[in-house]
């Protein structure tokens, strides 16, 4: 979400030109200690706050107020020249907890590199937490320093499959897409109806791609401060409406009222 998010903030200052907002990037985790310690006032993760740290804010007295803002995904990527062309479920779960071994398009057998995103990152919990229910990754599974690099490699080596944010590749407009985009491709995933789904903004709405998930806002106050306002802004019209145009699903659809003349149109002549 760090493109996306820079962007919001990047329209948000412009529009309220006395706002600053300071953005760090670090994992889930120390974004959720950060927010308990009160070393910073808004955290943006792509998972609800656990019963643990819903705990240990309660023994403080504080219950953070959040919003839920976009729907995104994990993405698998690999190389445009590995054959491989879809993935069960079964095949990923034994791909990150057990073999690197799958059978490629043909049927033979194909070794496959397993990249993460970055170290620590929410993409590895998730996956651990909902997929796997396990604490640890297979030894064959590895790790790059950055999600651009993760995503660099696996453009310029083939047989190598990489976990990430779907909101990374999600804009087609983006630097980083337009040079990678004929270099890499996504493969799809059987879900629970057998079907194989590629992450996209409908398979996010229609909950047919296996690996959705939502990305929330949380706050320390309920005052109006720059947190509070930052959180209305991107959870209102104009911060939805970025992130539909950059590829992912706003958690708010904006209405659209239509409204239908019934009346016979006039040809400007008479009528018989």
């Amino acid at each position: 979400m760090e493109l996306h998010i820079k962007n919001q903030a990047y329209t948000f200052e412009s529009q309220y030109h006395e706002a600053k907002v300071e953005l760090i990037q670090t994992s889930e985790n120390e974004a959720v200690e950060a927010l308990f310690k009160d070393s910073c006032k808004a955290i943006l993760i792509s998972r609800p706050l656990s019963e643990k740290e819903q705990a240990s804010f309660k023994s403080i007295n504080l219950i953070p107020f959040f919003s839920t803002v976009a729907i995104s995904g994990v993405a698998l990527i690999t190389n445009i020249e590995t054959p491989l062309s879809q993935l069960t479920l079964e095949e990923i779960t034994r791909l990150l907890s057990e073999s690197n071994e799958l059978k490629d398009t043909m049927g033979n057998e194909l070794k496959v590199n397993v990249l993460f995103d970055k170290k620590n990152s929410g993409v590895m919990h998730y996956l651990l937490d909902s997929l796997l229910q396990k604490e640890h990754f297979a030894s064959h599974c590895g790790v790059l320093g950055s999600t651009p690099e993760t995503i660099q490699f696996v453009s310029e080596n083939k047989n190598t499959i990489a976990f990430i944010d779907f909101a990374w590749l999600s804009d087609t407009d983006d630097l980083l897409y337009k040079k990678v985009k004929d270099k890499i491709k996504f493969l799809p995933v059987q879900n629970k109806k057998k079907e194989y789904v590629y992450p996209s903004q409908s398979a996010f709405k229609l909950c047919s791609y296996p690996f959705t998930r939502s990305v929330f806002i949380y706050r320390r106050s309920n005052d109006f401060s720059l947190a509070k306002g930052f959180e209305s802004f991107v959870a209102g019209p104009k911060g939805q409406m970025t992130f539909l145009k950059q590829g992912l699903l706003p958690s708010k659809q904006q209405e659209r009222m239509v409204k239908v003349n019934f009346e016979a149109m006039s040809t400007g002549g008479n009528e018989k």
